[in-house]
């Protein structure tokens, strides 16, 4: 079964970073042997083009077999297929990194052309169904708790701001604790809203942990399907794996987290037409009060 049906890039408009960005989607489909085939790959990009299937089998623990069998399952014929699609990106991706060596405006560029990747790769990969089914229970909830950590927090807050303005009682704490004594007073009629990159984050898994004993539906934003935080999930929503080039700030993974938080909203807003001018009037009046006369 392909993974990556009808993307695969062989037509020369895919970028090597979307290309990159779509194996790794593709890990959390795949067995564990399966995953570490593609994972030793894309771990060492440039080296695959040089690499024999039993030189993959020896980086990643596993048989021939098994790197065939993976390659098929994403997709692709086989080793070879895949190899060669290594090779012609890793050579773009060469001559690119040797004209924007110390190029800071090609630095800089990178971010917004990350951001673009990670749009495009949500928007492809968007669960439809999953955003409709939020949408409907945020609408009708008594009230939504909002959880996240570190860099996941700013797109909930933003979130929780537009989720206000529609009338939603929603309650959006910073503190890690504070969201999980939130947790505890919640009930079968409530939202427990959770954004975790990795779906690993252990506070975040905790609230939800507790919105769920308390019967709570739990609505998760986050780039891995197979992850603790989705296992959670009453309804999961699943952001596109942004191109890596920092390891511990994923910039443009937020920009996706954010986009799928505001489209959240905005269909909430759509379906709250009783509430949400009313209380549009009320932040613009509270806006109008601080500026400057």
């Amino acid at each position: 079964m392909s993974v990556l049906p009808d993307t695969l890039p062989n037509d020369g408009q895919a970028t090597p970073s979307l290309f990159l960005a779509k194996l790794r989607l593709s890990l959390n489909d795949l067995r564990a042997g399966e995953r570490r085939a593609i994972a030793a790959m894309l771990a060492n990009p440039s080296k695959v083009p040089e690499w024999s299937t039993a030189d993959v089998a020896r980086q990643s623990g596993t048989s021939p077999a098994t790197v065939v069998r993976a390659c098929q399952r994403i997709g692709f014929r086989g080793y070879q297929h895949l190899r060669l699609e290594f090779a012609r990106l890793t050579e773009t991706s060469q001559e690119d990194m040797t004209a924007n060596e110390d190029d800071d405006v090609s630095t800089a560029m990178a971010v917004f052309h990350d951001a673009v990747e990670a749009l495009r790769l949500t928007t492809r990969s968007l669960d439809q169904v999953a955003l409709i089914h939020a949408t409907e229970i945020v609408s009708s909830a008594r009230r939504v708790l909002c959880t996240a950590s570190g860099f996941s927090l700013p797109p909930l807050q933003d979130a929780a701001l537009r989720l206000t303005t529609s009338g939603i009682d929603v309650s959006a704490p910073q503190d890690v604790i504070a969201q999980q004594f939130g947790a505890h007073s919640l009930g079968p009629q409530d939202v427990c809203l959770a954004v975790s990159y990795s779906g690993a984050n252990t506070h975040t898994l905790r609230t939800c942990q507790i919105a769920k004993q308390q019967g709570a539906s739990v609505i998760a934003v986050t780039n891995f399907s197979k992850s603790p935080l989705a296992d959670l999930s009453d309804v999961l929503l699943v952001t596109g794996v942004a191109p890596v080039r920092h390891s511990v700030d994923p910039s443009a993974d937020r920009v996706a987290q954010m986009c799928m938080l505001h489209a959240l909203s905005t269909l909430v807003a759509h379906r709250c037409t009783d509430t949400t001018p009313d209380m549009r009037q009320v932040v613009a009046d509270s806006i109008s009060e601080h500026l400057d006369q």
